[in-house]
């Protein structure tokens, strides 16, 4: 039995109301129209403020036990490393243990920057991070090419821990799809959709207007060759025309960078790797993160409709298949005792 999960990154955008949620709805009562649409939920404010175990079960409670959790690894663990990394751990262990027992927590998503290179220091400390954190569904996404390995692969698996499918835009230290591959690992193929907006990506000055150069080298299909067991990160340097109106505002926490539209051909790329990583029993969590103006929540809406649109063309050309096969199979039992009364004697 395939499980398939589909929501975005964060809900609580009051620019959704009219978008996304009722006008009329209240800020409070978000979640719970949330939870009626959607099936998970990322959560990211969990990466600025260390979380308790008290707030992760309200979003639960709230939410009337129907989403499951992906929880943003808070920033003292990814971003802002010290010494003291193991008490963090622990205290965010203590906080997503009881999503854990409720059977409500997906994953523990380990987002580390671009800066974090592919060092043998790095590499010690994310082994000793995966290890802190045995028994929890660790989900690990890289932002430098230089992490997108076999060896890493390798490393996870051994680990049990996974590795996030990214889409993004194709810029230099970013894993380029063209080239590189991203293996889904252990039992979850987590995948999260950032958006194609190369244009605003760099750019963090408060105030500042995006000034986006629309190449439209939308090529992520050609760029995009399946192999069993191995999905390439596919990514465009598409960019809409709306988002270089978009300008960064510093409370948004470089929010601009994730304003992007995918289109419905954008979208239709991914309904084979979810396919086939479904295929292989994998438990599939997709996330949209391009949040701005509820790009997200449309985008996911839409894609679990395609996926459930395929879902259905394949169970109709499966029933297709067997009603043939069942239509030659009697043709062929007639055609032997019409053969075997002609010859019989």
């Amino acid at each position: 039995m395939f499980e398939l999960l589909i929501g975005t990154s964060g809900y609580d955008y009051p620019e959704w109301k009219g978008v996304f949620y009722p006008a009329d709805l209240k800020r409070k009562d978000f979640l719970l129209y949330y939870s009626t649409v959607f099936n998970a939920l990322e959560l990211n404010n969990t990466f600025y403020n260390m979380p308790t175990s008290e707030r992760l079960v309200s979003f639960w409670e709230r939410s009337e036990g129907r989403l499951n959790f992906s929880v943003k690894a808070n920033r003292l663990l990814t971003h802002e490393i010290s010494a003291s990394w193991k008490a963090a751990a622990d205290d965010f262990k203590n906080a997503v243990t009881p999503l854990q027992e409720k059977d409500a927590l997906s994953a523990v998503l380990f987002q580390f920057p671009e800066s974090f290179h592919y060092t043998k220091e790095n590499r010690i400390y994310l082994a000793k991070l995966i290890e802190d954190f045995e028994g929890f569904p660790v989900m690990v996404e890289f932002r430098h090419r230089e992490w997108v390995r076999p060896s890493v692969f390798e490393g996870l698996e051994e680990r049990k821990a996974g590795i996030v499918f990214c889409d993004m835009p194709r810029l230099k230290n970013l894993p380029d799809g063209k080239t590189l591959q991203t293996t889904f690992v252990g039992k979850n193929a987590y995948i999260r959709l950032h958006g194609r907006n190369a244009g605003a990506w760099y750019a963090h000055a408060p105030g500042a207007q995006m000034s986006i150069t629309s190449t439209h080298a939308n090529d992520a299909q050609a760029a995009y060759a399946h192999a069993p067991g191995a999905q390439m990160s596919i990514t465009s340097t598409h960019a809409n025309d709306a988002q270089a109106a978009y300008a960064h505002d510093a409370e948004n926490n470089g929010s601009a960078r994730y304003c992007y539209d995918y289109s419905d051909s954008e979208l239709e790329e991914f309904v084979p790797v979810v396919r086939q990583a479904l295929s292989e029993g994998k438990r599939v969590q997709m996330f949209f993160n391009n949040h701005p103006n509820g790009n997200g929540a449309r985008n996911a809406k839409k894609m679990r409709e395609l996926i459930e649109k395929n879902s259905a063309l394949q169970k109709l050309f499966h029933l297709i298949q067997k009603w043939f096969s069942c239509c030659l199979s009697f043709e062929i039992i007639i055609h032997i005792l019409s053969c075997k009364e002609r010859y019989s004697w």
